[in-house]
């Protein structure tokens, strides 16, 4: 029996215009809280006794807007705390069952954590300008090997409030070193960044950004079948990037042995399709830039 056609990539309705809403609406929440806060904090600190119609309104309308952002920001927290709380068990107990029947490590809290993976973790996190001088959390690493090659997947945390940085990382260890080169999901993309290249497969341009140093680096390391695997690939697929010696995948949502799986699956067909001729020329190559221009 002959397998069933791929089913062609399809990006989630209105998955932009969700996040992009979702941040515009935190960010006034944010704004509105800290204004008013201050205004509020402002004229309990100075010697202004009311009066004046104008400030005793404005005045009120503060205090007023102060609770009410506090108090969304507090079920908003209990929320969230709560319904992680409820899927994190089972979840995690999922995770560990699977590493258990593949031979792999699993350590479910960044203390767990064996200090030897530091090194891989640090290599593979998110790469960016605002929040890199904070200090990463890693937890629920899967660690061993798939289709011959070593490989890991973690849960990554930097920051704090607004500006937390969450992910989920999938990497998979190339047998050597390549320049940079960065696969962007377009409608996880907010912010055209860095050098785009186009291809002959219009599904793929439009699916997809690809940014690289070297345009013949990109157009060798992007060929057809890699296009092809890209287009059908599952929706979770968002970011792609080779840094290094390895291959890392991100995940938008919370790694379950389905979607590990699949991440693990797209990383070692791009490994196992990269041309002879590309790690002969290109393999040791250091990238000047970290990224090559990508939101990582």
């Amino acid at each position: 029996m002959s397998n069933p056609a791929p089913t062609p990539r399809r990006t989630p309705a209105g998955t932009r215009t969700r996040k992009r809403v979702s941040r515009t609406l935190g960010t006034i929440l944010t704004t509105v809280g800290v204004l008013s806060t201050a205004v509020t904090c402002g004229a309990l600190e100075t010697t202004y006794s009311g009066g004046l119609a104008a400030v005793d309104a404005i005045i009120a309308v503060a205090f007023v807007l102060m609770v009410v952002t506090a108090v969304i920001g507090a079920i908003w927290a209990s929320v969230v705390l709560i319904g992680q709380a409820v899927v994190r068990i089972p979840r995690r107990r999922r995770l560990r069952e699977w590493a258990g029947r593949v031979g792999w490590a699993w350590f479910a809290k960044g203390k767990q954590i064996p200090p030897a993976h530091t090194s891989a973790l640090r290599a593979c996190q998110p790469v960016n300008g605002h929040n890199e001088d904070k200090r990463a959390k890693y937890s629920e690493l899967l660690t061993g090997t798939y289709r011959g090659r070593e490989a890991l997947a973690y849960h990554f945390e930097r920051g704090s409030g607004y500006l937390l940085e969450v992910d989920q990382i999938i990497a998979r260890r190339l047998r050597n070193v390549l320049p940079t080169v960065s696969f962007v999901d377009r409608a996880t993309d907010d912010v055209f960044t860095g050098q785009q290249v186009r291809f002959e497969s219009a599904a793929f341009n439009h699916h997809w950004r690809v940014d690289a140093e070297e345009p013949r680096y990109a157009s060798a390391f992007t060929h057809p079948r890699l296009m092809e695997l890209l287009n059908h690939a599952d929706a979770s697929v968002t970011e792609i990037h080779l840094r290094g010696d390895y291959l890392i995948s991100h995940a938008p949502t919370n790694l379950t042995p389905s979607i590990l799986e699949d991440h693990l699956r797209v990383l070692a067909a791009i490994d196992d399709g990269i041309p002879e001729w590309v790690w002969r020329e290109y393999a040791g190559r250091i990238s000047t830039d970290r990224l090559g221009g990508a939101r990582s």
